[in-house]
């Protein structure tokens, strides 16, 4: 490379890092609203565990995602909540520049429209913006996935066992989801070396790679299992649903659909998949074995396992990396081309971003519901503390830690009735109805404030009061 190409090519870099401080700057701006129901739950988990021991053998949850239940713990009960959700704001936001690092060799235009995409993306915004693992795994994976695809380019330096084991091991203690990122981190050079050096030598090639990684995401798994084992609870799912295939067609088409920017709510976000997996290498995609292994195949497998829990748009996230990777790659070649390419490259490109910004724009608005909007509304009728009826525990959490952010004296009354009891909390999830009346306890409540959340996180909730009967 020339001294001219070398100056160009850090002009082109001062671009990716602006690109990556305006995800950043817009990241923190989604993160200032309260803890939703999720956040709010690791919150409590995090501070009744008492200890970072406990965090590993006293929680032995799904919703305890390790390391951010570590900084939770550290930061206290009721901090500020981007200080709060600082991990996941820095882990998605240097994620930015990892994916530019990993698009750098197929071009400038596909290094700048990956980092895009990977700025902006509404599902990386919300995940990168609220106190949960999935970040700080997104983060873990497209490292590894940097290291694999220079190894496969030929520089042997990238083979490196110890850092595929970090990443295992940090990916996995971030989020469980890596157990099924790193499936598709394996079979990927497998099938590109057992195509190109045959059979015999890619398995003792991949064994030598690889034997140390696996071993530490299996000990990563066994411990968690024997944490709760040994703890007597065994490991506790907060929710869990046996596989529906509408919950799973919802789940895939919202995870396609705000990864995109286009929140479709049928069924043409997979059928857009597929296409783009077909034209895919003659739109200059490079990856395709973990392209179909990690889009295609994790999604399907899914579905023939029959898994539970497949409604969560947020669990799919080992296929929607690798997704715009590929996006990334076609736009790109799209628009070094000269001909209709460009024109159509241009016009995905353009269609991503703008449904993409009017999303995040929409979660800054929202925050997730506004959860600590109840709260707020108390403080102002009575800003020396007050008595709450809990109509059922699942806003429990949003709402205690918004009470202690303020340092406001609550107390919540939950399964039982008190006649003094002011207020009234009613909280839903999406599709979820409220009740006809607010008639608790022999007194009536009256609506006083509600929210509608419109964001891919949070809940909707009503706030009433009590009022005398005549």
């Amino acid at each position: 490379m020339t001294g001219g190409d070398l100056r160009a090519n850090r002009r082109w870099w001062w671009a990716i890092y602006a690109i990556a401080l305006a995800g950043l700057a817009l990241r923190f701006v989604c993160s200032l609203g309260d803890l939703w129901f999720d956040e709010a739950w690791s919150a409590s988990q995090a501070r009744d565990a008492l200890t970072p021991i406990g965090v590993f053998i006293g929680i032995n949850h799904d919703n305890n995602h390790h390391i951010n239940s570590l900084w939770m713990q550290m930061v206290g009960f009721g901090a500020w909540p981007p200080l709060v959700r600082l991990l996941s704001i820095l882990s998605s936001s240097a994620a930015i520049l990892v994916a530019a690092k990993i698009a750098e060799p197929r071009g400038r235009a596909t290094m700048v429209v990956t980092a895009l995409l990977f700025a902006f993306s509404p599902m990386l915004v919300t995940m990168g913006s609220e106190a949960r693992g999935y970040a700080g795994m997104s983060l873990a994976m497209l490292i590894a996935i940097l290291f694999i695809d220079r190894w496969l380019a030929g520089d042997l330096g990238y083979r490196r066992p110890t850092t595929f084991a970090l990443c295992f091991f940090l990916g996995a203690f971030s989020q469980l989801t890596m157990i099924f990122a790193a499936v598709a981190l394996v079979g990927w050079p497998s099938f590109v070396l057992w195509k190109r050096n045959g059979f015999r030598a890619a398995a003792i090639e991949i064994f030598r790679t690889f034997w140390l990684p696996v071993l530490v995401l299996a000990g990563v798994l066994g411990f968690v299992l024997a944490a709760g084992h040994f703890a007597g609870t065994g490991f506790r799912f907060g929710r869990y649903d046996p596989f529906d295939f509408m919950m799973y067609l919802n789940g895939t088409t919202t995870a396609i659909g705000y990864t995109i920017g286009l929140p479709w709510k049928d069924i043409w976000p997979i059928v857009l998949v597929l296409v783009l997996l077909v034209l895919a290498p003659r739109w200059g995609a490079s990856r395709m074995a973990l392209y179909r292994l990690a889009i295609f195949a994790f999604p399907f497998l899914l579905a023939v396992l029959h898994a539970g829990n497949v409604g969560h748009a947020r669990y799919y996230m080992p296929a929607l990396l690798p997704l715009l990777l590929m996006l990334g790659e076609m736009i790109g070649f799209g628009l070094e081309k000269g001909d209709w390419r460009r024109i159509a490259a241009g016009i995905g490109l353009a269609g991503m971003l703008g449904g993409s910004l009017w999303c995040d724009y929409v979660l800054a608005v929202d925050q997730r519901g506004d959860p600590g909007g109840p709260v707020r509304e108390m403080m102002a009728r009575a800003p020396e503390g007050t008595t709450m009826l809990l109509d059922r525990d699942t806003g429990q959490a949003a709402t205690d830690v918004a009470a202690a952010r303020r340092k406001y004296k609550l107390k919540v009354i939950l399964g039982r009735c008190d006649p003094q009891a002011r207020f009234l909390l009613v909280d839903r999830f999406l599709g979820e109805a409220f009740p006809a009346d607010a008639d608790r306890c022999g007194g009536h409540f009256a609506l006083i404030a509600q929210h509608r959340m419109r964001s891919l996180s949070g809940t909707n909730w009503n706030l009433y009061e009590r009022r005398r009967q005549p």
